[in-house]
C-alpha cells in the first residue's frame, strides 16, 4: 500500500520530512510539494521524486491523489491548514506549534 503525501512548506523542516518519507519510509510517496516559492518547491520536488509542485496549500490538501499532509509551513498557517485537513478528511502531521494562541 502506498501513502501519497502532500508536503506543505519546503523550508528546513518540510525538506527534512520530505526526504525522510521519500528515502526511509517504504510505501510513502511524496506526491506534491507546496511552497510560496515555486523555485524552492521545484527543487525539493525534484530531490524527492514528487509528482507535482503547487503554491496553493488548500488546493494541495483537497487533491484526490493525496492521502495525508505534512504541514511544515510558517507557524501562523498551522491552525488553518490543520483545520483544512480535518474538513477534507486527510490525516496530517503538523509541525509545532499547532497555533500561536490558545483562542
Amino acid at each position: 500500500m502506498t501513502i501519497r503525501l502532500a508536503v506543505i512548506g519546503a523550508g528546513i523542516m518540510g525538506s527534512d520530512h520530505a526526504h525522510i518519507f521519500a528515502n526511509d519510509l517504504p510505501g510513502a510517496q511524496v506526491q506534491v510539494v507546496c511552497d510560496a516559492s515555486a523555485e524552492r518547491a521545484k527543487a525539493l520536488a525534484d530531490a524527492v521524486g514528487a509528482v507535482d509542485v503547487m503554491s496553493d496549500a488548500e488546493a494541495a490538501i483537497v487533491r484526490s491523489d493525496v492521502d495525508a499532509v505534512v504541514i511544515a509551513s510558517p507557524d501562523f498557517t498551522h491552525a488553518p491548514l490543520s483545520l483544512a485537513c480535518i474538513r477534507a478528511g486527510k490525516r496530517a502531521l503538523c509541525e509545532k506549534p499547532l497555533s500561536q494562541s490558545a483562542a
